[in-house]
C-alpha cells in the first residue's frame, strides 16, 4: 500500500517524479494550465464524492478555516479521501464525472488549446474524476494532474500547483494559467498570461496575489464581469497564446 508523504520535502520530491513525463512532453511549446472545481465546471467535484461516499466535506473546510492552505491541512485533505480506498475511487470517480457540469465554452476552450499547446487540468481535487470527465468529451489529449488517487497519493495545494507551474515554465515557451481561488495564485503568478474564472465570492481570496501582473484576464462565468479585468470568452483563451504580456492589463 502506497501511503501519503509525511513531510513537504518528500511530497515534492514524490511529485517531482510523477510530472516528470508530462514536463518532457511540453518541452519548446506553449503550455495551458487550467483549474478544475469552480473554473471548468460550477461544481466541487471532491465535495460532490466525498458526499456521495457518506462523507460530511464540513470537515475538510473546518481544517482549512482552522489551519489555512498549508501543507498539514492539504494533507489531511488528501488523507480523508484516500482512505476511502481504491475501490470506491474506481466506483464513484466515473459516476461523479458523468453528473458533473462544465460551463459554457469550457469545453470548446480544451480543444481548442490542445491545438496550440499541452494542455494539462491541474487539479487539489481528485484527478480520477477529471480524466473520465474529458474522456467524455473526447479530451484524451488533455493531461490531469493532481495527488489525490490510492494508487498514487500525494498532497497537492497552492504551493504545489506553483510548483508544477515552476517545472514548465523552465521548458515551455509561454503558459497560460486559468483557474478562480487562491489556491490557484502560485500557478497563475508563474504564467505569462493569468485568467481569473469569476465565482460566487468575486475572487476576493485570489485577486490580491496577482497584483501587478503583466497580463491578467477575466472568463465571465459566475455574476456580472469584475472591475478592472479585461474580459474573455473561455473559446477565446486559447488566442493568448500569440499575444504578448500587456502592461497596460495588469491586475489591480
Amino acid at each position: 500500500m502506497i501511503t501519503l508523504p509525511k513531510t513537504a520535502h518528500e511530497n515534492l520530491e514524490r511529485m517531482r517524479k510523477h510530472v516528470a513525463a508530462y514536463v518532457a512532453s511540453a518541452a519548446g511549446g506553449p503550455v495551458f494550465l487550467v483549474d478544475g472545481d469552480r473554473t471548468l465546471s460550477p461544481d466541487d467535484t471532491s465535495r460532490v464524492f466525498l458526499s456521495s461516499a457518506g462523507l460530511d466535506p464540513a470537515v475538510i473546510k473546518a481544517r482549512f478555516q482552522r489551519d489555512g492552505y498549508c501543507f498539514d491541512a492539504f494533507r489531511f485533505h488528501a488523507e480523508v479521501h484516500v482512505a476511502l480506498g481504491d475501490d470506491v475511487f474506481s466506483s464513484l470517480a466515473p459516476r461523479v464525472a458523468e453528473d458533473t457540469p462544465v460551463f459554457p465554452g469550457a469545453i470548446e476552450f480544451l480543444r481548442a488549446a490542445s491545438k496550440r499547446g499541452r494542455v494539462f487540468v491541474v487539479s487539489a481535487g481528485i484527478p480520477r474524476i477529471w480524466r473520465h470527465l474529458l474522456d467524455l468529451h473526447g479530451l484524451q489529449e488533455v493531461g490531469v494532474i493532481g495527488g489525490i488517487d490510492p494508487r498514487a497519493p500525494f498532497v497537492f495545494g497552492r504551493s504545489e500547483k506553483g510548483f508544477v507551474a515552476g517545472m514548465f515554465s523552465e521548458v515551455a515557451s509561454k503558459i497560460v494559467a486559468v483557474g478562480d481561488s487562491d489556491v490557484d495564485a502560485d500557478m497563475l503568478t508563474l504564467a505569462d498570461h493569468a485568467v481569473v474564472v469569476t465565482n460566487q465570492k468575486r475572487n476576493i481570496d485570489l485577486l490580491p496575489h496577482l497584483g501587478g501582473h503583466a497580463s491578467c484576464w477575466q472568463v465571465v462565468a459566475v455574476g456580472a464581469p469584475l472591475s478592472n479585468l479585461p474580459v474573455l470568452s473561455f473559446e477565446n483563451i486559447a488566442g493568448l497564446i500569440d499575444a504578448p504580456p500587456a502592461v497596460e492589463l495588469s491586475c489591480p
